[in-house]
């Protein structure tokens, strides 16, 4: 559904595709009450959302997809949006915690995997890393994809990875932000940007959410 007046100058775009009316309409009002971001688009199904991409001149900077939909499933309409226009950010807002789907939705290329209990503030905060460059995994998905691996480091490091940049990857994977892991280490924000944009290169992935399932598989961290 579009809505009309929503646009704010210089505000982030967001767009909606979730098929619970009732949870999608009280997010999409929250959204434009933000000053700094606005929904004008929202959708039941991925269908209709990859017809808008189509149609539509002016593409949403995020979309908030949830993974069980009618018809096509999240995940694929995560890879045909990708497909459509890889400058989108993609935020997975579902209610599966299943380790699958959380590396299903990762190598589809999303920027961050919250659950629906997720509080407003942390939905609002998750977008604005995401445009940041960053990405936002729900602590306890972060923490359940961890733990469902053996801590097996792998024989070398292929991608040349320094042991800082393996250190801020391994915070990253537990769920903290740019500024928790510059708290840490006590370290400027920039400082780790730029280790993170590193990872990003030697990794030859596009996300944080994508480093981290690597970095995993690959036994890095």
């Amino acid at each position: 559904m579009k809505k009309e007046n929503t646009m704010k100058k210089g505000a982030i775009s967001v767009w909606l595709i979730e098929d619970n009316a009732a949870f999608r309409t009280n997010l999409a009002e929250t959204l434009n009450a933000v000053e700094t971001m606005y929904c004008d688009h929202d959708f039941s199904s991925c269908e209709e959302a990859l017809e808008c991409l189509e149609s539509e001149k002016r593409h949403p900077q995020v979309i908030l997809i949830d993974l069980s939909l009618p018809g096509m499933s999240g995940i694929e309409g995560l890879q045909r949006i990708r497909a459509r226009n890889k400058k989108i950010r993609c935020i997975v807002l579902t209610g599966s915690d299943r380790q699958k789907n959380v590396f299903d939705a990762i190598c589809a290329g999303a920027a961050g995997y919250l659950l629906k209990n997720t509080i407003f503030e942390q939905i609002t905060r998750s977008i604005e890393d995401v445009m940041e460059g960053g990405a936002s995994l729900d602590p306890h998905v972060a923490s359940l994809v961890l733990d469902s691996f053996p801590k097996k480091k792998t024989e070398g490091n292929e991608f040349d990875l320094t042991e800082r940049e393996v250190e801020v990857l391994q915070y990253l994977a537990s769920g903290k932000i740019v500024k928790q892991i510059s708290d840490q280490l006590n370290l400027s924000p920039h400082t780790i940007k730029f280790h993170i944009g590193n990872i990003y290169k030697k990794l030859n992935v596009q996300s944080q959410a994508g480093a981290v399932a690597k970095g995993i598989r690959k036994g890095i961290i």
